[in-house]
């Protein structure tokens, strides 16, 4: 299937992974309230670390291997239930140690925190990483898009005040097990029954392991945030972090999409040994992931004061900060997504990626605990986007000696005056209508708008000759 085809699918998936809760946010924002929405957040995270104990970097570890075997069927069967028969093992301890948490350490919110686990249950049995290896996206995309129907439809039916928060929880932590349960139905076409040794097995722990401790360092800017709100702050303010943090990941999904599609493309180029080629992927995911990514970063940052009044309700105000500090990672992550996910992962580069992440990530817990207890939920995302900072910083240190960053630079210079005076543009409209969901779709449309015009401009400038050349040649 074709790249194109890949990256459409795959933005689909992920922008329906968070089209859920965005969609449902102006609705359970104002029934469960930020402290509700902040309870909910703050236990998912305990459970996310437990999660990702229990996958062990299989996700991205799988989606390599898979990728990498698939030519051959009997090969490519004993690399999946192998590598299966390993987070099989895994998520199970993952999920005893949980409940023993729950029953010893977990003294508030004990039944959510409970309903948490189905969410471990559904870790057990995910198997999309085979389907990623593959390519076949189509099937993650329409497995997701019924599931998340069903669940909107389920929020909508039975939430309807703050006690409901139980039932909430249900519906979304039944909602992740049904989806991977579903995916089982197409494992039988992909494999062949093999026989696996208990070598085969434990093969592949020690690659796990190195693919889990990158998980770690992303974890803890990720979700440790929230963790560490609820700890030395509020759950109110956990909740204006975690619907900030969710409009900002419906954002950056539309980003990162072309590197998780580009993974197992990448490996397979990378095995194959057709270096030339994979650089001119790296060259033009970077050169899109930049057209994209800076426009909805201004954007995010322009549209949010207006936006988030009407969206999520008042008590959310909060938020419009959070979200305005948080929009600059969208280019910082669209950047390391390249690097990382399509340089880096697929080269078996793993000592400097996990050097960036854990950089970054001493960066997060550092200022987090320094802002935090002032400052709350913005204490949080000043904390994340030095993170992210910290990781662009060290990662593109490493790759420029590989991949030509300089002839980004006229594109990116442009990119970025464009999207400036579309954000200009933006406030301007914001402060002249006020806070309406017509101000909001008046700003985005005018913003692409003036966004795309500019590019255009600029374009047919370069093609006329009118900007000069040597500026161009300068950094190729």
């Amino acid at each position: 299937m074709s790249i194109k085809k890949n990256y459409l699918y795959n933005l689909i998936y992920q922008v329906s992974s968070i089209a859920l809760p965005i969609i449902t946010i102006p609705y359970v924002s104002r029934v469960l309230r930020p402290e509700g929405v902040g309870t909910y957040a703050y236990t998912n995270s305990i459970v996310n670390y437990f999660i990702i104990l229990g996958m062990l970097g299989i996700g991205t570890y799988g989606n390599k291997m898979v990728a990498i075997a698939r030519e051959n069927k009997v090969t490519l069967s004993k690399t999946f239930f192998s590598i299966y028969c390993l987070q099989l093992v895994l998520t199970f301890i993952s999920l005893v140690g949980y409940f023993v948490f729950i029953v010893y350490f977990f003294h508030d919110f004990k039944l959510i925190a409970l309903l948490q686990s189905i969410t471990l249950f559904a870790t057990i049995i995910d198997c999309s990483w085979l389907f990623s290896g593959l390519e076949q996206f189509k099937k993650i995309v329409t497995r997701n898009m019924l599931i998340k129907i069903i669940s909107l439809i389920a929020i909508f039916s039975f939430v309807k005040n703050q006690e409901d928060l139980v039932i909430y929880t249900i519906i979304m932590s039944l909602s992740s097990f049904l989806g991977q349960l579903i995916m089982w139905i197409y494992v039988k076409d992909l494999v062949v029954p093999v026989r696996i040794s208990f070598e085969l097995i434990l093969k592949h722990f020690k690659p796990t392991f190195v693919y889990f401790l990158p998980q770690v360092a992303i974890q803890v800017y990720f979700v440790l945030n929230k963790t560490m709100l609820g700890v030395l702050s509020s759950n109110i303010e956990v909740g204006l972090y975690d619907y900030a943090d969710k409009i900002l990941k419906m954002s950056v999904a539309i980003v990162s999409s072309l590197g998780v599609v580009m993974l197992p493309r990448m490996a397979n180029t990378f095995a194959n040994g057709n270096l030339t080629k994979a650089k001119d992927y790296i060259s033009k995911s970077l050169e899109f992931s930049t057209f994209l990514a800076i426009p909805i970063m201004f954007g995010i940052a322009g549209i949010s004061e207006e936006m988030i009044p009407w969206y999520m309700g008042v008590e959310f105000y909060g938020s419009i900060k959070v979200l305005m500090i948080l929009s600059p990672t969208i280019f910082l992550m669209a950047w390391t997504s390249v690097f990382g996910t399509q340089y880096l992962l697929p080269l078996g580069k793993m000592k400097i990626y996990t050097t960036s992440l854990y950089v970054g990530a001493i960066f997060n817990l550092i200022i987090n605990f320094i802002l935090i207890g002032t400052y709350g939920a913005i204490g949080a995302a000043i904390g994340t986007l030095c993170a992210e900072l910290a990781v662009f910083v060290v990662q593109i240190n490493y790759v420029r000696k590989d991949i030509n960053i300089r002839r980004m630079i006229p594109r990116t210079i442009y990119y970025l005056i464009a999207g400036g005076v579309m954000y200009s543009i933006v406030k301007v409209l914001g402060r002249f209508m006020g806070s309406s969901i017509i101000t909001t779709i008046v700003q985005i449309l005018i913003g692409f708008l003036v966004y795309i015009g500019i590019v255009i401009l600029f374009e047919l400038l370069l093609k006329n000759g009118l900007i000069i050349n040597e500026v161009k040649k300068k950094y190729n």
